[in-house]
């Protein structure tokens, strides 16, 4: 099954402080109606909900010597560190100074209702006045309990032996 679909952000609020620090912001996925049927972008949505980073730097991403080309900007690469026993791979991005958004997911399963996923970012709009996501690292928890997963899945197959 494929799909499109784009992430709107919101942007982040400000408090009433002297001190006007933004605070996280919202957002939400919205489906290419063109593409696919109902159900089957309501399924895929629910998955892709899972699967964002748009968050700051956290101690599993590490900054890379490249950069992306999106139409004419260039953007700053970031890799992410995966969980052992996790078939996957990731691109993030720095979309504004400090805020990493998720570029490129690959990953394989041995096991379950999915055999590979891939998310693929075609474009960056609207960037400008992004705020990490109050979700914004919900990517991190997916990918470990897949690890977590895959890890249960080779103890059952050894104990089958």
């Amino acid at each position: 099954m494929e799909t499109r679909f784009r992430l709107v952000a919101t942007a982040g609020t400000t408090s009433q402080n002297r001190v006007k620090k933004p605070r996280m912001g919202g957002w939400r996925l919205e489906a290419d109606r063109t593409q696919g049927t109902p159900y089957a972008q309501a399924l895929l949505l629910g998955r892709a909900e899972r699967l964002l980073y748009l968050a700051g730097p956290s101690p599993q991403t590490r900054a890379e010597p490249i950069a992306l080309r999106f139409g004419t900007r260039s953007v700053p690469v970031w890799s992410l560190e995966m969980p052992k026993g996790l078939h996957a791979s990731t691109v993030l991005v720095e979309v504004a100074p400090g805020l990493l958004a998720l570029c490129d997911l690959s990953a394989r399963f041995e096991r379950g209702d999915l055999a590979r996923i891939e998310l693929h970012l075609e474009g960056l709009d609207g960037t400008a006045s992004l705020a990490p996501a109050e979700a914004g690292t919900v990517l991190l928890t997916t990918l470990r309990g897949w690890a977590q997963e895959a890890l249960e899945g080779a103890e059952d197959s050894a104990a089958v032996r």
